[in-house]
C-alpha cells in the first residue's frame, strides 16, 4: 500500500508563519510598501477600459509612452487589487502584504502537493517521508528566496512572487495530470491553465516554460477524450497570452513586452540599446553569481552574519559595476541545490527519466537561460531560477531509488544549515534596507543594535 506522507499539521505551522513574516509579527497587515499604490492605480485604470497608471502613484517608475503614463510589470497583481479595493476600500494603497502572503501561501501548498506526490513513490520509509517532507516544507519558507519575497513585497519582489507561487501551481498540475483519469484529469488540466496563465501575467519569463509545456502534455490526451481535455488545458492559457499580447499592444505598441527605448532608466536605456537586453555570454558569469559567489561574512553582533552588493564589474556585459545578489543559492538553499543536482543527473540517464520529464526540464531550462542572460544581477531574480530546481528535485525524490535513503541525514541537515543562514542573511539584509518601511525594519532587527 502506498503511503503518502502527512504534511498537513506543517504546512498550516507555515502557514501562519507566513503570516507573521508578511505582516511583521502578525499586527502590521495595512502598510504601504514601496510604490505598491502602483498596481491599485493600474487596477482603476483597468476597470475604466484604460491601460495607464497614475503619474503620482507609479512615481520614478513610470515610463511616458505618447505622453500617457505606463508601468510595465504584469498585470495580475493589479487583478487581486480590484475584489480587495471593492469589498475594503481603505486598504486602498496599503494590500502588498496580504497580497505577498496569499501568494507566499499558494506557493507553500504546491510545493506541499509536489512533495507529497514525490515521497509517494519514494523509496523511503514512512516516518523518514514524513520527517524529509516536512523539513522540506520549512526549507521552503525559511531557506529559499520565498523569505525574502515575503518579508519585504515592494512592487517590484510582489510581481515575482505571484509569478513563482503560479509557477510551483503550473508544476504541480501538470504533473497530477499525468497520473489523473477522468474528471480529475479535467480539473488538473483547467487548473494547470489557469495556474499558467497566472504566471505569465504576473511576469513573462515564468510564464515562457509552461507556453512550451502545454503542447508537451497535449500530446497524451488524445486517447482521453481529447477534445473535451484539449480545450480544458488550452482555452485558459490562451486567453491569457491574448491579454498578454493585447496589453503590451496598448501599452508600448509591441506585441512582446516594452521597448527599451521606453525604460524610465536612461542609463539602462541606453546600456540595452548598445550592448543588448539578453545575451548568451552572459550566462557564464551570471551562473556564478547567483549560485556560487556571494557568501555571507560573520559578525559579532546579532544576527551574526552580514551580506552586501560587491563588486562585479563587466562594463560590456551588465549595466551596473556591482551585483545586486547579496547571498548565492548553495549558501541559500544548498539543501534543495543538492537534489536539483543528482535529479539533473536522473533525468539526463535514460532508464531513470521519461521522454516528458526531460522535455519539461527543458522548457525550464529556457527561463533559466533567460534570466541568465540579462543585463542586470539582482537577488530577486533568483526566484527566477527556483522551478527549474523544484522539479528536478521532484525528480529526485521520485526517481531516485537509493539516494534519498542514503542521504536523509545529509538533507535535514543541509535544511538546518540553509535556514539558518539565509534567515540570518536576510534579516541583516532587510534591517537595513532604507527603501522598506520602519515596521519592517524594526521587526526584522530582531533585537539587533540600533543608533
Amino acid at each position: 500500500m502506498v503511503t503518502s506522507p502527512r504534511l498537513l499539521p506543517f504546512t498550516i505551522a507555515m502557514s501562519v508563519l507566513l503570516w507573521i513574516i508578511a505582516t511583521t509579527g502578525g499586527r502590521e497587515v495595512f502598510v504601504k510598501e514601496v510604490l505598491g499604490d502602483a498596481y491599485d492605480s493600474q487596477a482603476e485604470h483597468f476597470l475604466r477600459g484604460d491601460v495607464g497608471v497614475d503619474l503620482a502613484a507609479s512615481r520614478w517608475e513610470t515610463m511616458i509612452v505618447n505622453g500617457k503614463a505606463r508601468i510595465y510589470f504584469g498585470p495580475f497583481p493589479a487583478f487581486v487589487r480590484m475584489p480587495l479595493n471593492y469589498v475594503y476600500a481603505s486598504g486602498r494603497g496599503a494590500w502588498s502584504r496580504f497580497c505577498g502572503f496569499c501568494a507566499g501561501l499558494i506557493a507553500l501548498a504546491a510545493f506541499a502537493g509536489l512533495l507529497r506526490m514525490a515521497l509517494r513513490s519514494s523509496c523511503l520509509s514512512t516516518p523518514w517521508r514524513n520527517w524529509v517532507g516536512s523539513a522540506c516544507l520549512v526549507g521552503l519558507v525559511f531557506g529559499s528566496p520565498l523569505l525574502f519575497l515575503v518579508g519585504s513585497p515592494t512592487i517590484y519582489n510582489e510581481a515575482i512572487l505571484w509569478g513563482l507561487a503560479w509557477s510551483l501551481a503550473a508544476l504541480y498540475f501538470s504533473l497530477r495530470s499525468r497520473e489523473a483519469e477522468g474528471t480529475a484529469l479535467t480539473f488538473s488540466l483547467v487548473a494547470f491553465s489557469f495556474c499558467a496563465g497566472a504566471a505569465l501575467l504576473s511576469r513573462a519569463t515564468f510564464g515562457v516554460p509552461f507556453l512550451l509545456i502545454a503542447p508537451l502534455l497535449a500530446l497524451r490526451l488524445f486517447r482521453r477524450n481529447p477534445m473535451h481535455n484539449l480545450a480544458a488545458l488550452f482555452v485558459p492559457i490562451a486567453v491569457a497570452l491574448l491579454f498578454y499580447v493585447f496589453l503590451s499592444y496598448a501599452r508600448f505598441g509591441a506585441l512582446t513586452g516594452m521597448p527599451m527605448r521606453y525604460s524610465a532608466n536612461p542609463e539602462q536605456r541606453e546600456f540595452a540599446v548598445k550592448h543588448g537586453l539578453f545575451r548568451l555570454d552572459r550566462v557564464s558569469y551570471s551562473f556564478a553569481d547567483y549560485f556560487f559567489l556571494r557568501y555571507p561574512e560573520v559578525q559579532e553582533n546579532f544576527p551574526f552574519l552580514r551580506v552586501m552588493w560587491r563588486h562585479f564589474n563587466h562594463p560590456n556585459l551588465y549595466v551596473m559595476p556591482f551585483s545586486e545578489t547579496h547571498l548565492s543559492i548553495l549558501w541559500s538553499s544548498s539543501w534543495l541545490l543538492l537534489g536539483a543536482i543528482i535529479g539533473i543527473a536522473l533525468l539526463i540517464r535514460s532508464r531513470e527519466a521519461s521522454a516528458l520529464d526531460r522535455a519539461i526540464a527543458i522548457a525550464f531550462v529556457v527561463q533559466l537561460i533567460l534570466i541568465l542572460s540579462f543585463m542586470g544581477l539582482c537577488q530577486r531574480y533568483t526566484a527566477e531560477l527556483f522551478p527549474f530546481l523544484v522539479f528536478c528535485f521532484f525528480i529526485f525524490l521520485q526517481r531516485a531509488k537509493t539516494a534519498p535513503v542514503r542521504l536523509r541525514y545529509v538533507m535535514v541537515a543541509l535544511v538546518v544549515v540553509s535556514i539558518t543562514i539565509n534567515t540570518l542573511s536576510t534579516a541583516f539584509w532587510l534591517a537595513q534596507d532604507r527603501n522598506l518601511p520602519a515596521e519592517t525594519r524594526t521587526f526584522w532587527k530582531l533585537g539587533q543594535a540600533t543608533n
